[in-house]
């Protein structure tokens, strides 16, 4: 559609407040201009139509049959375009909510408390965390991202790998003095990731220790096992990235040298697009840049 008679743009506003007020001073005061502005507007109007629109009884403003007819085409028309850019306006806000779910362990213990950072860098995006460990299927969960660990590359999405999962054992201060190698593991007990049981068989064989505890205590997530390790119930294999904190103020410690990679990284996944969505590329290279120090080392 070729629009050919189209008047200038800004000159339909003015019309349209000073004819549903039937005053050039209160179309003034509406639009914040003079009122020389607003008679200056109606004249360019009336000049591109060839017709007038307003007339003068006394002192009292009227439209004329042309502008009483002008007045309902263009008030629709101004409606219209008011509705149109309201919906497009708030669509746009809305697409500024950024949907992450992310497993519980790593929410918790590392995630929330380093958010405020991202939302300074990010002050346009309205973050929607949840938290999660299922298997993630983008056509029925509506997130953005979801972090993920695994042994093997997620299928049916978009994978960046973001680290392996580097482990190191340790405890509470008051227990570090009992373990000064790893044979003296079994006089501990054993803080088990009860969805990874074979953290600790796994472990064993990479050091060359043979289990023979029966002392264990089973917990579901490593950010449990964090808390139960820091009370001085046992030992546990954790993450270093997610006890950093608790290693700098000495509320945990690492008995001896014996951290080891697990068979699980974690993986970044977005819906399968050919485009990242900027939004998206935003909370992904904040994550990236922070554990750069991390994937390095998964690297090495």
């Amino acid at each position: 559609m070729t629009l050919k008679q189209l008047p200038p743009l800004n000159t339909l506003k003015y019309f349209e407040s000073a004819a549903r007020n039937l005053s050039f001073t209160k179309a003034a005061t509406e639009l914040y201009v003079t009122h020389g502005a607003v008679s200056k507007q109606i004249k360019a109007l009336e000049s591109y139509l060839g017709t007038p629109l307003f007339v003068r009884q006394h002192r009292l403003l009227a439209l004329t049959e042309a502008g009483q007819r002008y007045l309902l085409h263009i008030s629709t028309a101004l409606h219209t375009i008011d509705q149109a850019t309201d919906e497009v306006t708030q669509r746009a806000s809305r697409h500024q909510a950024l949907s992450v779910n992310v497993l519980p362990s790593l929410t918790i213990n590392w995630l929330i408390p380093r958010l405020e950072a991202f939302k300074r860098r990010a002050p346009q995006l309205y973050v929607d965390l949840s938290i999660g460990d299922f298997q993630v299927d983008f056509s029925q969960q509506h997130y953005d991202i979801a972090i993920r660990s695994a042994t093997s590359t997620p299928k049916g999405c978009n994978v960046i790998k973001l680290m392996d999962e580097d482990l190191c054992l340790v405890c509470a201060p008051q227990l570090a003095s009992q373990l000064t190698q790893p044979s003296e593991i079994n006089k501990m007990t054993l803080l088990k990731h009860t969805t990874r049981p074979e953290l600790w068989p796994y472990w064993a064989e990479k050091v060359g220790v043979t289990l023979t505890t029966s002392k264990k205590f089973g917990m579901e997530h490593f950010y449990m096992l964090s808390q139960a390790a820091v009370s001085g119930m046992g030992v546990a294999l954790i993450p270093r990235f997610f006890i950093e904190k608790e290693l700098n103020d000495g509320s945990l410690v690492i008995p001896f040298a014996a951290g080891f990679t697990s068979p699980y990284a974690y993986y970044i996944l977005t819906p399968q697009a050919p485009h990242l969505p900027e939004k998206s590329a935003a909370f992904i290279d904040w994550i990236l840049e922070i554990l750069k120090p991390y994937r390095s080392s998964s690297s090495r």
